[in-house]
């Protein structure tokens, strides 16, 4: 069972630049500690401009279980924390959903 894992956030222009470069930069980490085909959303028309959405997939929930055992205890997450800390006036992680397919 494919699982995806989405994370939502919202920002001016500037903060969605930020998360452009650093989801660039967080693809290759994310792949590393298990997650799979990192991409991050935008909407090219209609609503919700000023959000965007990062995902990653995984093979199972075990496998999503392993990636954020590993993530949470990175020197990588820790960064993390303190770069949403640093630029809250300009970006918003609004959680993180995760999704199975049901068809």
């Amino acid at each position: 069972m494919i699982i995806q894992a989405v994370t939502s956030w919202e920002g001016t222009v500037a903060g969605l630049e930020l998360l452009v470069e650093g989801s660039r930069n967080a693809a290759a980490i994310h792949e590393a500690m298990g997650g799979r085909n990192p991409r991050l959303w935008r909407a090219s028309a209609g609503g919700d401009m000023e959000q965007a959405f990062y995902s990653l997939d995984f093979d199972s929930h075990e496998a999503y279980g392993k990636f954020t055992d590993t993530i949470m205890a990175s020197d990588w997450w820790a960064g993390t924390i303190s770069w949403m800390d640093e630029n809250q006036e300009i970006i918003t992680n609004l959680g993180t959903s995760i999704y199975y397919n049901a068809i």
